[in-house]
């Protein structure tokens, strides 16, 4: 694991108490964790941008300076989710390391969303924890959404099959949209199973846009669930 502080200003002295706060929070979580640490005096885009290209995946917070008065997701977050060079999370201000739930995969169709599905059982497989798939798009040519329109429900199951065959560890449903992601996140959090993680493609219209927004921003920290962006590779 590599810490990153990337910082325009001359604050040496935050900058190492940030690295030190970050290292014990992992040594408390008592596993064996390889940390490396570096302070950069840059542009915390520019580094982390840099640091996407070798990286397995780029952590940050939700909450940006500038826009958290606004409820947006911070800047440095939106800017990672549309050029980082690997998957991305952005952890919400409220997340308990402690918790435990779902992992809710938002996909258009299964066979054309494969890099969210490899990521999803990965951090489903990783956790112990349920993956639940659903298909977000808004409208069919009918005008009904995807998941009242005919055999919507039969093809999700029927797409979803290799993928169980594929990875019988990992327990593989499909769930209905309940109105779109953030309903379905407030739906699972009353109901006593919260979703943890929601993974979904950058480029998806519609849901990436509102879960950066100051309504998915919202529903994220509601739920304490952390929002996982597919890399760029997964889109040629």
């Amino acid at each position: 694991m590599r810490f990153v502080y990337a910082t325009e200003s001359l604050d040496i002295t935050h900058a190492q108490r940030a690295i030190r706060d970050a290292v014990a929070a992992v040594a408390a979580t008592g596993k064996h964790v390889e940390i490396e640490s570096d302070i950069v005096p840059d542009r915390p885009i520019s580094i982390l941008l840099s640091e996407s290209r070798s990286a397995a995946m780029v952590c940050v917070g939700s909450t940006g300076l500038r826009n958290a008065v606004h409820g947006h997701i911070g800047s440095t977050a939106s800017a990672l989710a549309n050029y980082a060079h690997c998957p991305v999370a952005v952890v919400p201000i409220t997340y308990d390391p402690a918790a435990s739930g779902a992992v809710l995969a938002v996909v258009d169709e299964p066979h054309c969303s494969r890099a969210v599905l490899q990521l999803a059982v990965r951090e489903a497989r990783l956790r112990g924890a349920q993956l639940q798939v659903m298909t977000a798009r808004s409208h069919q040519g009918d005008g009904l959404p995807d998941e009242k329109a005919p055999g919507a429900s039969a093809r999700l199951e029927r797409d979803l099959a290799p993928w169980r065959r594929g990875n019988p560890d990992v327990d593989i449903r499909s769930v209905a949209q309940h109105g779109g992601v953030a309903n379905y996140l407030a739906h699972s959090l009353r109901s006593g199973e919260p979703v943890h993680i929601v993974v979904t493609d950058p480029l998806r219209p519609g849901t990436t846009d509102m879960l950066l927004g100051s309504a998915g921003r919202a529903a994220l920290d509601a739920a304490s669930c952390t929002l996982v962006l597919c890399d760029r590779q997964g889109w040629l």
